[in-house]
This record gives structure tokens, C-alpha cells and sequence, in this order.
């Protein structure tokens, strides 16, 4: 049966990337490569360049346009979508979530905390309607094979809002979970609790923070704070920013709500067993030098060529330097992610210190802490109580917390009893039970 799965995990995640692949080829970026590296090999096809260059800016305008009510591609959604709605209303479910993610959409079973949320809801047989965001408005729309699961890219979402709202579900509870603050769906809370919704937004990141790095370049302060007014609920994913969304509107409902991991994450099987000699320290995750300091970390690394640091990941910094103790293992599916963190001593998050990451609670916590690995971590207060867990705030302490926690012996029975506490699961059945107390 373990075998089984991982090799449905395997067939999941090749899915996925050659989706992924597909849309890389169907980019501006790639085509103008493309043209340019095929003129290079014939320059005889010279003079056919403003042609193929007028012919790709039409395509891409035409990618960039959202489909609108006529479009084949908007009424299959549409109608799709209405039949969804209908099986809903005739189904028996206690409650029904639309979450308005901003992320991309569902495939496979890895995601940040929408889709993870979503994969949570529908294991306990609740209907999820998951609105996504997509960069090219003609991409194929995902056939979801659950009947409990309809995915809709957010530029459909936003056309379809009121037929949304609108829907009756008899004694069915709608839940309306808004995982940011985007500008053109704020205004749209209050119609959604006129129609008998229980709204919550879910405040997962620091939205402004990233907006100061050019990461979400949509963010309004009004209008996250018309979200949290207007919500009968705001659950945040750290302490930090449970304080600042109280402070931005006072004496609104705000909860704790942190990050998680699926009670079924770690394999069947998985041992731990650290390599010695040298002692190896790993980490997994984005690599944007928008929040991993690059330059903290190689000199942790320099100053510490005892160990051996493996990085998973990508989008890391073009040209960098890295000391012979410092292997860039690029992406790797997740399914294999255990394999190579069973020989770790340690995992690290070395984020850049601010107040992004004052805000953060990185779902790779509670995975490394799956695998048995003692973290260590630049401040980010939301885990400084986490077991096995050091936070510090400079490249000596951090060196130092190394040395220490790399001679540890983690007790399996503590991790398993804090991530008892932090399934995805728990997490799904926290917000049903947040919304029963909540007045729609």
C-alpha cells in the first residue's frame, strides 16, 4: 500500500511539472528565446522578424485578456460551476467553503496553506470551491475528478461573485474564507453576509511587508483593513500578526491560527539516520533573495566547514559563490524530500530579519520537525517555543546554536505529541468550529 501511494505521489508531482513546463513554453519570455535562438541558427529568417514579433504580441494580448460572458471559455466555467453549486445544494454536507486563495491551483498533494486547507476540508467531506490565480487567462481550467471540489481561475471568480453570493443551500452553513486582501473582492464581504455567508479572512502572511519587496504589488492598507472590519472573523498565522491586524482595526474578532502539516505527511517506513563526518545540515523551500539572506548564510557556512549544507530549492540568485561545503541541489519533488532529509543533523531557515519574517510561520517547521531535525532559525517569533527549535539573531549565535543542537537526540514522542496538535486536519476542523461560533 506505501508503495502504491508514493508511486500515485510520483505520478502526481511528473503531472505537475510538465504542466508546469508547459506553461514556461507558452510564455513571452520563452517564444521571443526561442524566435531569437532560431534567427541566430538561419539568419536568412532575418527579414521574417517583425512578423513573428507582431504575430507573438497578438498572442500574448490575446493571453492576457480574462474571458467575459460569450467566450466559449467563460460559459463552460460558468456552467460548470452552476452544476456544481446545484450538487452541493443536494448533497448533505454540514457546510460549504468558497476560499479565494491568490494562489495557483490545486494539483498534487504540496501547496502553501489555500491549498493545504482546502485538501484538508475535502478529506472530511466538506465542498470546497477554490478560486486560483493564473497568469495566462486561456490556460485550461483543472476538471477536478471529486465531486466536492470545483477549482475556478479568480478571473472568472471576480465575473461570477453575485451568482456566488447568491446560492441557497438550505440548512447547509457557507463559509466565505478570504486568504488576502485582494482589493477588487473586499467589497464584496458584506454582500456575501447579506446572503447569509459567515466570512473569515485569513491573514497568512504580512501582505504589506511583501509589498515593499515588489511581491504583491496589489496590496492596499485600506483594504485589508476593510477585510478585517467587515469579516465576522480573522484568524492570522502568527502571533505577530494577530497583534498587528488587532491594532489595524480594534476591537475585531482576531484569532490564532497557525500553519500545519498533514497527519499523514511522513512516510511509512521513514527512519532517521544522521551521516557523521561531516555532519550534514539541510534545508528545503523558496530560495528568493527577497527573504533568504544569502549573505548571512555563506558565511555561516564559511565559518563552519565542519558541516556539510545541502540546499533544496530554486530560484536562487544567478552567480553566487558558494563555499566547497555547499551543495545547491536544486528542486526536488517532495515525495523524495525524505529520503535526503533522513541524513541530516539539523535544517535551518536562515530568512532575513524584519518584519516579514516577524510575521512568518514557514509550514517547512513542521516538516523538518516530521523528519526528527532540530531547527535553527533566525528571530521569527511565532517559533520560539516550537520544540527543537532555536531562534537567533546574528551569524555567531547561529553558528553556535549549529554545534549545538547537531549533538542532539530529538524524542520522537515530544515532536509527535506538538505535531498531534498541528494537522491540517485539526486545523480544517478548528475553522468549522470557529464559524458554529460564529453569527452569520
Amino acid at each position: 500500500m506505501g508503495q502504491n501511494n508514493e508511486v500515485e505521489s510520483l505520478k502526481q508531482e511528473i503531472a505537475a511539472l510538465e504542466r508546469e513546463r508547459d506553461r514556461l513554453q507558452s510564455s513571452a519570455r520563452y517564444q521571443l528565446g526561442r524566435m531569437l535562438v532560431d534567427t541566430a541558427r538561419n539568419p536568412r529568417d532575418l527579414p521574417l522578424v517583425p512578423f513573428r514579433l507582431y504575430r507573438l504580441w497578438r498572442v500574448q494580448r490575446w493571453r492576457r485578456r480574462a474571458p467575459e460572458p460569450g467566450d466559449s471559455v467563460y460559459e463552460a466555467v460558468k456552467d460548470r460551476l452552476l452544476g456544481f453549486l446545484e450538487r452541493v445544494n443536494g448533497g448533505n454536507s454540514s457546510h460549504f467553503v468558497f476560499l479565494f486563495s491568490g494562489t495557483t491551483c490545486i494539483q498534487g498533494t504540496r501547496g502553501n496553506r489555500p491549498i493545504r486547507q482546502a485538501q484538508a476540508l475535502l478529506r472530511q467531506g466538506i465542498p470546497v470551491l477554490f478560486s486560483y490565480h493564473r497568469n495566462d487567462f486561456h490556460e485550461d481550467v483543472p476538471l477536478d475528478e471529486s465531486d466536492l471540489l470545483m477549482q475556478v481561475p479568480v478571473d472568472i471568480t471576480l465575473q461570477l461573485l453575485d451568482r456566488i453570493a447568491e446560492v441557497e443551500l438550505a440548512s447547509t452553513r457557507k463559509v466565505f474564507v478570504v486568504s488576502y486582501p485582494y482589493p477588487k473582492v473586499v467589497p464584496w464581504i458584506a454582500e456575501f453576509k447579506r446572503a447569509g455567508w459567515t466570512v473569515v479572512y485569513d491573514c497568512r502572511d504580512d501582505w504589506e511587508e511583501f509589498s515593499k519587496v515588489g511581491m504583491a504589488r496589489w496590496y492596499r492598507k485600506a483594504a485589508e483593513r476593510r477585510a478585517v472590519v467587515e469579516s465576522q472573523a480573522t484568524i492570522c498565522v502568527s502571533g505577530p500578526l494577530c497583534d498587528k491586524m488587532r491594532k489595524l482595526a480594534p476591537g475585531s474578532r482576531v484569532k490564532l491560527s497557525p500553519n500545519a502539516v498533514e497527519s499523514s505527511f511522513l512516510p511509512a517506513g521513514y527512519h532517521r539516520r544522521p551521516r557523521i563526518a561531516p555532519r550534514v545540515v539541510g534545508y528545503f523551500g523558496h530560495l528568493s533573495d527577497a527573504w533568504f539572506d544569502w549573505s548571512a548564510f555563506l558565511t555561516i557556512a564559511r565559518r563552519c566547514p565542519q558541516f556539510r549544507f545541502e540546499i533544496i530549492g530554486h530560484s536562487e540568485p544567478a552567480n553566487l559563490d558558494v563555499p566547497s561545503n555547499v551543495e545547491l541541489l536544486g528542486a526536488m519533488p517532495w515525495t523524495q524530500l525524505h529520503k535526503v532529509a533522513a541524513g541530516w543533523s539539523a535544517a535551518i531557515i536562515p530568512f532575513r530579519m524584519g518584519k516579514l519574517s516577524d510575521g512568518v510561520d514557514p509550514i517547512k517547521i513542521y516538516e523538518y520537525l516530521s523528519f526528527g531535525l532540530p531547527v535553527v532559525s533566525f528571530r521569527m517569533p511565532q517559533i520560539e517555543s516550537y520544540p527543537y527549535t532555536r531562534t537567533v539573531e546574528d551569524v555567531e549565535g547561529f553558528c553556535t546554536a549549529l554545534n549545538e543542537v547537531c549533538a542532539l537526540t530529538p524524542d520522537r514522542q515530544r515532536i509527535d505529541l506538538f505535531l498531534s496538535r498541528n494537522t491540517w486536519e485539526v486545523r480544517a476542523s478548528e475553522l468549522l468550529e470557529l464559524v458554529e461560533g460564529t453569527k452569520s
